[in-house]
């Protein structure tokens, strides 16, 4: 039992972690995708910590200048 109390903390503190970048990057006037549909960090970070069967895969786009614009969050099953 202490183990998924630990699991779940952990899973906690990871969706805090991308929600936090996410936002900066949303500050940024990045554009964010998941699934290749516009989403709000929130949202984003929910679907990574309870994705089951595979994982959110991130592709970023960057303009002329290397500057990222846009990330998308690709859902990937597990093989």
């Amino acid at each position: 039992m202490g183990t998924d109390i630990s699991q779940t903390k952990q899973k906690s503190k990871i969706r805090k972690r991308i929600k936090k970048e996410l936002e900066s990057y949303r500050e940024q006037n990045v554009d964010l995708f998941l699934n290749g549909h516009p989403s709000s960090p929130s949202d984003i970070a929910k679907a990574c910590q309870l994705a089951e069967g595979g994982v959110y895969m991130r592709d970023y786009t960057e303009d002329q200048q290397g500057k990222i614009v846009c990330v998308n969050f690709d859902f990937v099953d597990k093989v």
